[in-house]
């Protein structure tokens, strides 16, 4: 069985034709406990912090099949909210995933902490991986936000069911989620993986530093044919980063 780590998944060959998808997030200190340092319902959190390891999963190509909580809160309530977050995250999708975890009952916790777990299933020849190809066009979807930004400015984040959209596009090549370290520096290990430099557009209105927060905006790359095809795929901001060569 051979184990390897593409981005931020862990991917087992399983057999001939498949591949098995392991995508984990955690998250601390959002949420209304005590020493939670941004203020927000548990529901918003569980919901966002769900939304990064699907979004992580179908960007690769994967269907998402189970996912695991592991809450550092007690069940009576903060954990019961937590669970309302995931299960409407996952009542975004249109495939079925199995939920699952744990909440911590023999400690009294003072901030929210939680760690997910989400595992799925790729055909081989449908990863979406080293598809990238020269004269091929960057763009982004969605803002990079974070923190209360993201409690804030739903309208320019990228949910969950925009992921899904985006990953049953076969015009796309490849899908690539910004987190904590920002769009430039996953653009720049996108390039590394597909052996390609990268021509920036002048005049770039988004910071390509900020960190992208739960999953809040990706990148997709295209050939310049399909450009207009994006628009209509999802409601959220829309920006050409530029071309690779």
């Amino acid at each position: 069985m051979e184990i390897k780590q593409i981005r931020d998944l862990t991917v087992i060959s399983i057999d001939e034709n498949r591949y098995l998808g392991i995508a984990c997030d955690s998250c601390g200190g959002i949420g209304c406990k005590e020493h939670d340092v941004v203020k927000a319902s548990p529901q918003l959190t569980a919901y966002q912090t769900g939304k990064v390891v699907l979004a992580e999963l179908m960007s690769m190509g994967f269907t998402p099949m189970i996912m695991a909580d592991g809450l550092a809160v007690e069940m009576n309530d903060t954990g019961k909210q937590l669970i309302e977050g995931f299960q409407e995250v996952l009542s975004k999708l249109s495939t079925k995933v199995h939920l699952t975890g744990s909440t911590e009952e023999n400690i009294k916790t003072v901030q929210t902490s939680m760690g997910v777990t989400c595992i799925g299933i790729c055909d081989k020849n449908k990863l979406k991986y080293k598809k990238t190809a020269e004269n091929d066009v960057c763009m982004l979807l969605g803002l990079p936000l974070v923190g209360n930004d993201v409690v804030n400015n739903p309208e320019k984040i990228l949910d969950v069911d925009d992921f899904e959209t985006l990953y049953l596009c076969d015009f796309i090549k490849e899908i690539v989620p910004v987190g904590s370290r920002g769009t430039a520096a996953e653009l720049e290990e996108l390039c590394e993986y597909n052996q390609l430099n990268f021509k920036f557009k002048n005049n770039i209105s988004v910071n390509l530093k900020n960190s992208g927060g739960p999953s809040c905006c990706c990148l997709i790359t295209l050939e310049d044919n399909n450009i207009r095809m994006v628009s209509g795929l999802v409601n959220k901001p829309v920006e050409i980063i530029g071309t690779f060569y």
